[in-house]
């Protein structure tokens, strides 16, 4: 079993090794259930037939976990709280999305793929942060690195602690041509680590060349 699963909270585990070892299952257990499944492909035609069972019992949901998903898979399960999607390269963040699902919070699907990527960074006040939620936001000026990166966000590590969700900050990186890109983007998790390191999912806003 992955690291992630493994640090779930308050999580009795059965497993199953066939489709029909897990219908029974189902059929036989009473009272809230989840079912995680964890593939390198997540097929459109897969969900169809999980999604099934999800219609014909109130009371089970369905956590996809895969390397790679299929986006029309995204779009069947829109607008549905019982069918959550989590890409494999999201690491230890998925042990905090699945527990927030189940406390009930909202976990949004991420239909971007992220890229692993190895590069310096810099943080910045942005020019958004005097409307943070949090106050005046990031005033510092500070060193991450990037850890992957899509079209939509990116994952950075920091040494230093001082960031908080919902904070604006401006990420300063080379890209592939060797230019000097700043994005300012918005804090949506952060991630303490024990050795005192920062953990954070930004989501850009806007890019300046």
């Amino acid at each position: 079993m992955p690291s992630y699963l493994q640090a779930l909270e308050g999580v009795r585990w059965s497993y199953t090794t066939s489709a029909e070892q897990l219908k029974y299952f189902i059929n036989s257990h009473h009272g809230e259930l989840t079912v995680i499944i964890r593939a390198d492909f997540l097929s459109l035609r897969a969900v169809k037939a999980f999604a099934t069972w999800a219609h014909q019992s109130a009371r089970l949901s369905f956590i996809f976990i895969a390397q790679t998903i299929e986006n029309a898979a995204f779009q069947l399960g829109d607008g549905t709280s019982k069918m959550v999607f989590l890409l494999e390269n999201e690491g230890s963040r998925i042990t905090l999305l699945i527990n927030r699902f189940f406390s009930g919070q909202v976990v949004k699907c991420r239909r971007q793929e992220r890229q692993a990527v190895q590069s310096q960074v810099m943080l910045k006040k942005s020019v958004y942060a005097n409307h943070s939620p949090t106050g005046a936001g990031v005033q510092f000026l500070r060193e991450g690195q990037m850890n992957d990166f899509s079209q939509g966000g990116a994952q950075i590590s920091v040494e230093e602690g001082g960031v908080r969700e919902k904070d604006f900050i401006s990420l300063m990186y080379q890209n592939r041509f060797g230019q000097w890109v700043s994005v300012e983007s918005q804090v949506r998790w952060v991630v303490s680590t024990s050795a005192g390191e920062q953990i954070i999912g930004v989501q850009f806003l806007a890019v300046n060349a």
